[in-house]
C-alpha cells in the first residue's frame, strides 16, 4: 500500500494523465485505490504511460521512483 501511495503522490504532481498497466489491466496512476486493484507485487511487469504537457518529466520522475524501490 505504501508503494501505491508514493506512486500516486508523485504522479499527482504533474498535470499529465498517468496510466499504469499490469497484466492487461490499466488504471489511473494518480489513484491509490485504482493502483491497489492491480494487485501488482514483486516481479510483475508494469507499463507506465503519461500524456500531457509535462509527460516526459512525469515519466522520468516515476521511473526514478520505481528504480529507487519506491523510496523504501
Amino acid at each position: 500500500m505504501r508503494a501505491a501511495g508514493r506512486f500516486a503522490e508523485v504522479a499527482g504532481k504533474f498535470s499529465s494523465a498517468v496510466n499504469l498497466t499490469a497484466d492487461g489491466k490499466t488504471v489511473n496512476g494518480k489513484s491509490v485505490l485504482e493502483i491497489l486493484t492491480l494487485g501488482a507485487g514483486p516481479g510483475i511487469e508494469l507499463l507506465i504511460e503519461a500524456e500531457g504537457a509535462d509527460e516526459e518529466k512525469a515519466l522520468n520522475a516515476l521511473e526514478q521512483l520505481v528504480r529507487a524501490n519506491f523510496d523504501e
